[in-house]
């Protein structure tokens, strides 16, 4: 990157509230969670100073740039692989439209299926 160019980073409230409302839109999505390691992840990354918001927890790093981890129960029924990789593209799409920052993952994790 050229001294000329500049990062534009937006507040992490607003990454969080981006991310919650798109991926709750999708149907096959119930609801977020976190269970058991989840919490305990959650909990070690806020510790070094990661902020997580409603089981998503979100990184930033000047070398790495962002990576995303959330944490999601689907409806049964539903084709769980597809559905994840799905809910990547609207995370990575959102995020390329709000910032430049570099992606370096988004991790899905699956958590419960519900009726």
């Amino acid at each position: 990157m050229s001294q000329d160019e500049t990062v534009v980073v937006i507040p992490e409230e607003e990454i969080y509230d981006k991310i919650e409302k798109a991926v709750l839109a999708i149907p096959e999505v119930s609801h977020f969670t976190s269970e058991g390691f989840q919490d305990l992840l959650s909990g070690i990354g806020q510790a070094f100073g990661y902020k997580g918001h409603k089981e998503l927890l979100l990184r930033r790093s000047r070398e790495e740039g962002i990576k995303v981890d959330i944490f999601l129960a689907l409806h049964k029924n539903c084709r769980v692989i597809e559905t994840a990789r799905y809910v990547q593209m609207v995370v990575r799409n959102l995020l390329l439209s709000v910032t430049d920052e570099k992606i370096s993952g988004i991790d899905i994790t699956i958590t419960d299926l519900v009726n």
